[in-house]
């Protein structure tokens, strides 16, 4: 992924975790998080302060443009569609919930649960299911496939239901040109 964001922007990108120690002295990071938590608050400062890095602006900070970028592929065929985005937890995700249901409007249903904490997934879907609708797509709004992803497709799957579940937001048509041009951007910001 990181090779598809390094050739749309002609210049070398690389992927660092936050198990990583230290970073070359000097890197810029772009933060993929979405929303403004605990490895947004303490874990990147610290990686950053022990490696003499430095952050741009991250995913939390654009929560708008995600969730436009989101809401548009998902609508590109219509907007009465029946869509469940689904949020790691409601804490620290205010700004991405918001702009979700701020693009999503037009959406025939919008709904909204977490992955950690409530509303859950199945009890939404339930709520869904009980008003009469027959097809929900769900949207993760999570960034790569891995354990969150797993249980989000297994808690969804528990409702008699038909979904349509679509990837992680890594996976999605486009989302490496977003995060290329707030790179882009950032490092105009920054000389």
């Amino acid at each position: 992924w990181a090779t598809q964001v390094a050739t749309i922007l002609d210049e070398q990108v690389h992927v660092a975790f936050l198990s990583d120690h230290t970073l070359p002295k000097d890197t810029k990071i772009l933060p993929l998080f979405l929303g403004h938590g605990t490895h947004l608050k303490q874990d990147v400062p610290a990686l950053l302060q022990t490696s003499e890095a430095f952050a741009l602006p991250g995913l939390a900070d654009e929560a708008d443009r995600v969730a436009k970028h989101i809401v548009s592929k998902l609508t590109q065929q219509s907007k009465r569609i029946h869509v469940l985005f689904v949020v790691y937890q409601f804490t620290g995700f205010e700004k991405l919930v918001a702009a979700l249901y701020e693009h999503a409007k037009g959406c025939s249903m919008v709904a909204m649960s977490a992955l950690h904490g409530a509303p859950s997934i199945s009890s939404v879907l339930e709520s869904i299911k009980a008003q009469g609708v027959q097809k929900v797509i769900v949207q993760p709004m999570l960034l790569f496939d891995g354990h969150s992803l797993d249980m989000c497709k297994t808690l969804a799957k528990k409702v008699d239901v038909a979904l349509d579940i679509q990837p992680a937001l890594i996976e999605t048509e486009g989302f490496a040109d977003l995060v290329a041009a707030l790179l882009k951007q950032s490092q105009k910001g920054n000389e």
